[in-house]
């Protein structure tokens, strides 16, 4: 095993070794790579790296100063050795790096992932992007990460096939040429010995000897030849084939040699025409291929088609014409440019799709690139504008939105010149268009020799971001001014257990001043003997559990009484992510009437100038306090409502949504719910709270805190609709149809009826796009998601994934024929003429359906089935439909 494990990292090193990369300076070819993959997956840190015995050594970096690393500690070594993706969503928690000085120290991995390349079938090094955070890494980045990789590993291999195609091509010419100077001097020499056979005879003998010689020597060219050649004769029956022929073809020259040349290599469709050409040559001596170079299809001896590349040629035998063929099998060569031809429509396809603008020019400054996103932004397509009008004429400004921004300072302008531009701020603002905040990064492109090739610049959105900031701030400006009026010690507690916000309150209860407290340990601010008596609390609420409590601390040589809350926040996936602390002061009502009547007067006075309604409920569950906000929100001033029940005072309207939290406040236990407050046809969306007073181990009476927050909670209604709409068609977008689809699964596992997943896309879109304009592929996605929704149930979810991507989840479906009713509808609908503002079209659609059944399915494995339908449906034509059962194919 181990010398096995020897050779084959020796074959692996020798593959390495032949791309002839190692050590040699960076290039723009792959560099462009790096940018790509940090641009697309949003990573500071994307590599292309050379793996060989001792060392990591990377061929393209972006975001890393460091030209090589060990290969002990290397983790695209772990990537090689397993030769397919390796993804390590935080290196902190995984055993194998958790120690690695890579992860401990600079750069700080915590998250990688690695796409191996190969050469000769051989890992040699990977496409890989790090970033310092832990994060996911879904099905479809991996995808994308693999498809970047499929064009970095054609990158490395294009230079060594394209060099070893050359040589072979040179080569096969050289010989040819060879070959035909020396049948033409011999030839020469042949006719000048005729000549003097006729003239004597005695000399006849030793005419023949060199003639036969002659022969001989060309067979041999013929033998070593590196093409294979075929000669035939008058009757098209094989006089020559030589061992390349046998190589290429598959048949030994014993087999081929006396065969008809058609039934041996001529593929059947072609036969016909090749006895008429050779008909033709035989009576006429006129070909269309002899003396020319030509490429054909071919069969070999196991029935494959290949494509050779082949020169004929013609000439007379003892009166009867032949002729002589040179073939070389050039089907490698074209499915080579092929690829090669493809990978650049993935290129084009990612730089069409991803969400940032793309700009480039040539050396002359020529724009030659301008992406979807750039024509979106300024609402222009790329055109003929020399650099001193881009900015006019693209509507570019500085970062204030007003400035024009002069000509020298536009990002494309100044990388042009040789800058390297990262993260300009400039505005673009057309005419009748809203306008766009965006950050500007580019470099200059240059060839392998440093000419300048041009210039690229890629433009990040960046105006929802600012926007978002600015609420946040908003947001974060009233919070501080509502604690600050709070009677009550407020703070909120990261996961790690630091401060991350004290109300002034807290901070002065501390006696510390703020910079000693937030970003630092909960525990450092307590003794250890009050930071024991903390502990089961913070252990309950760091595990998700709400903790109230009451407390008394000596502050400054007195007893101070303090009810404390710790409330748990959880993040989106449900897991606790930090705490709320309150902490309020009851030390007055405890010590004397007195002092709980000064501290009820100071509360009043408080509370009746915060926005906030605050009440108390006494043991009979009447109001006994109120504050002035009441008359302001509800209507009813403080002392009409003493001694009167909330649905005495209110209605039973109002107390019908807080009535559960407020009897798990009369049960001990403190409480809050969300609801509304509808007054004067003005709707307040509240957050009521509600603190038991204990005494005594009873329930004395329930504080009541409400506070407005319906800019917050619309604010969280419009981020989410937009998160989960597609702009264009109103549909549910990806992330809302992954949601449904594993919802629906779930119920389907659980015993629930069948559901059902249609795939569809629009036929021919890209070319209504290519012929109308993007502006009418627009109506036409707009009309389709309409007729889509129409032709299914209110139950049922339409979404667009993308592009002219659509799918239909179907709930409740009971058989086959619910499916199939389903998608002839749509066809139906679709079937009827686009009438749009500017065309008329006629449009169809092809649908692929994945059947799930009950209790066996998970949502790739139904996604995957309706993949396969739609590409079976397609494969049966257009504009029709196929529907697969989970684990069956196509």
């Amino acid at each position: 095993m181990l010398m096995t494990s020897t050779i084959s990292e020796t074959k692996r090193l020798a593959a390495l070794a032949a791309l002839d990369l190692l050590d040699t300076q960076p290039e723009p070819r792959f560099d462009r790579y790096t940018r790509l993959a940090a641009m697309t997956f949003g990573v500071p840190i994307a590599l292309i790296t050379l793996v060989d015995g001792q060392r990591q050594w990377f061929k393209s970096r972006c975001g890393l100063d460091a030209d090589e690393t060990p290969r002990a500690i290397a983790f695209c070594s772990q990537a090689i050795a397993q030769r397919e993706m390796l993804v390590i969503e935080d290196a902190a928690f995984d055993t194998r790096f958790a120690d690695n000085p890579l992860v401990k120290g600079d750069p700080h991995i915590r998250f990688y992932a690695g796409q191996p390349v190969f050469c000769d079938g051989h890992a040699v090094g990977t496409l890989c992007i790090v970033d310092r955070n832990p994060r996911r890494f879904d099905a479809a980045q991996r995808d994308s990460l693999r498809d970047l990789a499929d064009l970095v590993e054609a990158e490395l291999n294009q230079a060594r096939v394209a060099t070893a195609r050359v040589m072979a091509e040179q080569a096969l010419k050289s010989l040819n040429a060879e070959l035909e100077q020396r049948v033409a001097q011999r030839t020469a020499e042949l006719e000048a010995r005729l000549v003097e056979l006729s003239a004597e005879a005695a000399q006849r003998k030793a005419a023949e000897l060199s003639l036969r010689d002659a022969e001989a020597w060309n067979r041999t060219i013929v033998a070593t030849s590196y093409s294979a050649f075929i000669g035939a004769d008058a009757e098209g029956r094989i006089t020559e084939w030589n061992p390349a022929a046998e190589r290429i073809f598959g048949w030994n020259r014993a087999e081929a040699l006396g065969r008809p040349l058609a039934k041996l290599i001529v593929p059947e469709e072609l036969r016909a025409t090749h006895f008429a050409g050779m008909a033709r040559y035989l009576a006429t001596g006129a070909s269309n291929v002899v003396d020319r170079q030509v490429e054909l299809p071919a069969l070999t001896a196991s029935g494959r088609r290949i494509t050779v590349e082949m020169k004929v040629g013609a000439y007379e035998w003892q009166g009867r014409r032949c002729v002589g063929a040179f073939l070389d099998d050039v089907s490698e060569r074209n499915r080579t440019r092929q690829q090669l031809e493809e990978k650049q429509e993935l290129l084009d396809a990612v730089l069409e799709s991803i969400d940032v603008a793309v700009v480039a020019c040539d050396a002359d400054g020529n724009l030659t690139l301008f992406n979807k996103k750039a024509r979106m932004l300024h609402g222009l397509d790329r055109e003929c504008i020399k650099s001193p009008d881009w900015s006019r004429h693209y509507s570019l400004y500085e970062a204030d939105g007003h400035t024009p921004l002069a000509p020298a300072d536009v990002p494309l302008v100044r990388v042009l010149r040789g800058e390297v531009v990262r993260e300009q701020a400039m505005t673009v603002a057309p005419a009748g268009r809203p306008p766009t905040t965006l950050l500007a990064s580019g470099r200059p492109l240059k060839s392998n020799t440093g000419r300048a090739l041009g210039a690229v610049v890629a433009m990040h959105d960046i105006t929802e971001r600012n926007a978002a900031r600015e609420q946040l701030e908003a947001s974060e400006r009233r919070l501080r001014a509502i604690t600050e009026n709070l009677p009550a010690l407020i703070g909120k507690v990261n996961a790690a257990g630091k401060f991350v916000f004290l109300n002034g309150r807290a901070i002065q209860f501390y006696g510390k001043p703020p910079e000693a407290l937030i970003g630092h340990d909960v525990r450092d601010a307590y003794s250890e003997p009050e930071y024991a008596k903390l502990e089961p609390h913070l252990r309950r609420v760091h595990g998700g559990e709400r903790s109230t409590f009451e407390d008394v601390i000596e502050v400054g040589g007195r007893q101070l009484y303090y009810q404390c809350v710790f409330v748990p926040q959880r993040a989106p996936d449900g897991t606790p992510d930090g705490y709320y602390a309150m902490a309020f002061d009851m030390t007055a009502r405890k010590l004397s009437e007195l002092r709980q009547a000064e501290s009820e007067e100071r509360l009043r006075t408080i509370t009746d100038n915060v926005p906030v309604l605050i009440a108390y409920l006494d043991a009979e569950r009447r109001y006994a306090f109120a504050n002035a906000v009441h008359a302001s929100w509800l209507g009813v001033r403080p002392d009409h409502m003493l001694g009167l029940t909330v649905e005495e005072a209110f209605g039973p309207a109002f107390h019908a949504p807080q009535a559960n939290a407020l009897e798990q406040a009369w049960l001990g236990n403190a409480s809050q719910c969300e609801h509304e407050i509808v007054r004067k046809n003005h709707t307040r969306i509240v957050h009521s709270t509600f603190l038991p007073q204990l005494r005594d181990g009873r329930v004395a009476g329930v504080y009541i805190l409400t506070t407005d927050a319906t800019a917050s909670r619309l604010h969280e209604r419009s981020l989410h609709a937009l998160a989960h709409t597609d702009p264009l068609t109103q549909l549910p977008n990806r992330r809302r149809f992954e949601q449904a689809l594993e919802g629906a699964t779930s119920r389907s596992r659980q015993g629930d009826r069948d559901c059902a997943l249609l795939y569809l896309d629009i036929d021919f879109f890209k070319q209504i796009n290519d012929r109308y304009g993007h502006a009418t592929g627009d109506d036409v996605l707009v009309e389709f998601a309409r007729r889509l929704r129409i032709s299914v149930r209110s139950t049922d979810l339409v979404a667009r994934l993308a592009g002219d991507e659509f799918t239909v989840l179907l709930h409740d479906v009971r058989s086959e024929a619910d499916a199939e009713r389903v998608a002839r509808k749509i066809l139906e609908a679709v079937a009827e003429p686009f009438v749009l503002a500017a065309h008329t079209l006629k449009v169809g659609t092809t649908i692929g359906v994945g059947l799930a059944s009950a209790g066996a399915l998970d949502p790739r494995t139904l996604m995957e089935t309706a993949d396969r339908a739609l590409y079976a449906a397609k494969k049966a034509g257009r504009h029709t439909y196929a529907i697969l059962h989970t684990g069956e194919y196509a």
